[in-house]
């Protein structure tokens, strides 16, 4: 996509990573240019949107417990992923900037990253961006 005029250019190829705790988006700004590159998923499921029931399982865990473990355990796999995508693109030159936005867990996934990625961190969005369009996402970068 063709930055619109009432933004700034990219001055430098710089890797914007939109994140939640299910799914990630990798987008590449450079100069005038805003490309969507790709998407990671979780592998555990979601419970965004659903009912939380609690109730006590035969091992005497509560179920409201076994989902938060299952929440945190895709999350955190997600974010290692990630970490791992990022830095596997950095050591190719894939970009010199990274702005990041991922709500509440923005510090944490920046704990994640090599310090070469950290490095590179321009920005970071403590904001849940991932359901927004191209045109909306860019209001919050610039």
């Amino acid at each position: 996509m063709l930055i619109p005029e009432q933004y700034p250019a990219f001055h430098k190829k710089t890797l914007v990573v939109v994140s939640d705790h299910v799914h990630a988006k990798l987008f590449l700004g450079n100069d005038r240019e805003f490309t969507f590159i790709t998407e990671f998923k979780t592998d555990y499921p979601s419970h965004e949107g659903g009912d939380r029931t609690s109730m006590v399982t035969p091992g005497g865990q509560h179920s409201a417990e076994k989902n938060e473990k299952e929440f945190m355990l895709g999350e955190d796999h997600l974010f290692h992923r990630l970490a791992k995508n990022l830095y596997e693109r950095l050591e190719k030159n894939e970009f010199e900037d990274l702005i990041i936005a991922a709500g509440q867990e923005v510090h944490q996934l920046e704990k994640m990253l090599h310090h070469d990625v950290q490095a590179r961190i321009t920005k970071l969005i403590p904001k849940l961006l991932t359901k927004m369009n191209d045109d909306q996402l860019l209001e919050h970068l610039f």
